[in-house]
């Protein structure tokens, strides 16, 4: 006769999981994704038949859950692992001891939420995400930043630029606090914050977001980057919005240079960023090197 035992499960039971656990995110690592699925489905399985109801076994089962619904993200299968963070969620929900792990998948949610483009959902999660992970001792901000920046751009897209901006700026404080003004966490708040700003007509605002921005990138990522090449083009755009032509020039320019030695992996911001200096220069009534411009872009894009 078999008796079940009202205690949690063994160590050893417990070592297999954490192993295959851990397996799972080697495999992942490794773009093994296949192996990588079965690894996690045998973690899941095996928690699941061993789990008691007790503390222990539930939070085990749970981060299980949390290990294979991360993958199934990673593979696009965004309703699977929403099922399964929803179910992982609701194993957890109570329970102030995991209030890291709620967070964790509470931001994951709203992730999948973000993508499909269900606002009202994904704020929800997102600030279930920020709420606990500032209950966190010490609280993790940096996660907080990453948070804010997300929820930020919903709440753009939706025409809410005041909470927004209260976002943005928010994400930005941590990320100065946490990494320095160089960091390239930080310049994308400075790039996000500008760009806000020149969407909503603080050209001044916008232009300095931006120059900081670009400081930020050229002493994190240097020079050649795609990333300060965007700043450039942003800079440029703000510095033409404020009538300052000549410096506007430049930095396209040397927008476009960076973006021309990336053009195989970024078509798409080279295309963009040459129409914008084609849009500049024909406001400036040089029609001609307009045309210019975007014939060379034509070429350029043509052989990718």
């Amino acid at each position: 006769m078999i008796i079940r035992s009202d205690r949690t499960m063994d160590s050893g039971t417990a070592n297999l999981i954490e192993t295959l656990s851990e397996r799972v995110i080697e495999l992942a690592n490794e773009d093994k994704w296949d192996e990588a699925m079965q690894a996690a489905e045998a973690a899941v399985e095996k928690a699941r038949a061993s789990d008691s109801g007790e503390f222990d076994d539930v939070v085990r089962l749970a981060a299980t859950l949390e290990i294979k619904a991360d993958l199934l993200r990673q593979q696009s299968f965004l309703e699977d692992a929403r099922v399964i963070y929803l179910e992982a969620l609701e194993m957890l929900n109570g329970k102030s001891e995991c209030t890291e792990m709620l967070a964790r998948v509470c931001a994951s949610i709203g992730v999948l939420y973000d993508f499909v483009e269900n606002d009202e959902e994904a704020i929800l999660y997102y600030e279930r995400a920020i709420e606990m992970y500032e209950r966190l001792d010490p609280p993790e901000l940096e996660e907080v930043a990453d948070i804010c920046n997300n929820l930020g751009f919903i709440y753009r897209s939706i025409g809410n630029m005041d909470t927004a901006e209260t976002l943005f700026l928010k994400g930005l404080e941590i990320c100065h606090n946490s990494y320095g003004k160089n960091h390239e966490k930080t310049a994308i708040l400075f790039n996000n914050v500008g760009a806000l700003y020149l969407k909503s007509g603080y050209d001044e605002q916008a232009r300095e977001m931006h120059t900081m921005a670009l400081e930020g990138r050229l002493a994190s990522l240097g020079e050649n980057h795609p990333d300060t090449a965007q700043s450039y083009s942003n800079l440029a755009l703000s510095l033409a919005q404020m009538g300052e032509n000549k410096q506007a020039k430049e930095y396209f320019v040397k927008s476009l240079a960076v973006f021309a030695d990336h053009v195989d992996t970024a078509p798409h911001d080279y295309a963009a960023v040459a129409e914008n200096y084609a849009e500049f220069l024909r406001s400036v009534e040089d029609d001609k090197g307009s045309a210019k411009v975007m014939k060379k872009a034509q070429k350029k894009l043509a052989r990718v």
